[in-house]
Formats: C-alpha cells, sequence, structure tokens
C-alpha cells in the first residue's frame, strides 16, 4: 500500500459569532485546536456545535470573526476571506453518514474526486489501497443499504479520506 502523507495542523478560531435571525447560536468564540490533538465538543441539543464544527469545514458562514488552519487564514469577515469548503482540504465525517443510497459504496467514496475531475485511473489507484486499509475493498460494489453501520462508517470515513485532506 502506498504510504499516506499526513499533514496535521491546528486550527484556530477568533471572536467567531453566529446568528440565525434573532437567535444567537454562536457568541464571540475562541478556541484553539493544537495540532495531534483530541478535542471534544459536548453541550445539549441546539447549543451549536454542529454550526460551529460546519463553520469550521466551510459549509456555514460565520457572522464575525477569523478562522485559521495553521497560518492559512480561511475565514476573515474584516478581511473578506471566505475559502470555499472544497478548497479547505478537509474531511469531514457527518453523523448519519451522508451516503448516497443509489451509489455503490465505491462511487459514494469516489464521488470527491469525480466532483473535482480527477482522472478515472488516479481514482482507482488510490481507491483501492484505501479501502483495503479500512477493510471494505470486497464490499466496493455494494450499496449501502447492503452493508452494517460501521461498513458504512468506514466508507464514509474514506470518502473524507480519498482526498488525501490536511485536516
Amino acid at each position: 500500500m502506498a504510504k499516506r502523507e499526513v499533514v496535521i495542523v491546528e486550527i484556530r478560531l477568533t471572536n467567531i459569532t453566529k446568528a440565525f435571525g434573532e437567535r444567537k447560536v454562536i457568541n464571540n468564540v475562541s478556541l484553539k485546536i493544537e495540532s495531534g490533538s483530541f478535542t471534544t465538543l459536548l453541550g445539549p441539543s441546539g447549543c451549536g456545535k454542529t454550526t460551529l464544527l460546519r463553520m469550521i469545514s466551510g459549509l456555514e458562514t460565520p457572522d464575525t470573526g477569523e478562522i485559521y488552519f495553521g497560518d492559512q487564514c480561511v475565514f476573515s469577515s474584516e478581511k473578506g476571506i471566505n475559502v470555499p469548503p472544497e478548497k479547505r482540504k478537509l474531511g469531514f465525517v457527518f453523523q448519519d453518514f451522508n451516503l448516497l443510497d443509489t451509489f455503490t459504496l465505491e462511487d459514494n467514496i469516489l464521488l470527491p474526486l469525480v466532483l473535482s475531475g480527477t482522472p478515472y485511473k488516479t481514482m482507482q489507484e488510490k481507491l483501492q489501497p484505501l479501502a483495503a486499509s479500512l477493510g471494505i475493498d470486497s464490499l466496493l460494489k455494494k450499496f449501502p443499504y447492503e452493508v452494517s453501520g460501521g461498513q458504512k462508517q468506514r466508507t464514509a470515513v474514506a470518502r473524507a479520506l480519498i482526498t488525501n485532506p490536511k485536516l
């Protein structure tokens, strides 16, 4: 199996706020996640955990503040910077996995590469070793409804890793 390059960078949020209408969900949050650390967001339903993760990934736009991946600013309300999600080089696994039931596991994993226009040969070169390392290489032609919850989870992880994200 080809060796995967792992790049770990610090994530830094400064004075992040987000409101939905009159409801302020994130209020002046500053957070530093050290390179190589393990961080957990805990709190009751509706307190903003998912909103915060969506802002880090670029799927949601903060109202104010800044977000850095290492030395790279990916969002700044003051500087007018908002790097789109696909350019942030971030792997993200949703709680419900977001697998498409009409796609095979292989198609679900390769979707980010297809959307980025990666050549077929390159996609296959990346897919096989990754699927083997996660123990799902024999399941690639199956559909999500044909596999277990753990196999779905590993498929979602493979989809997050197939682009070789920085985070």
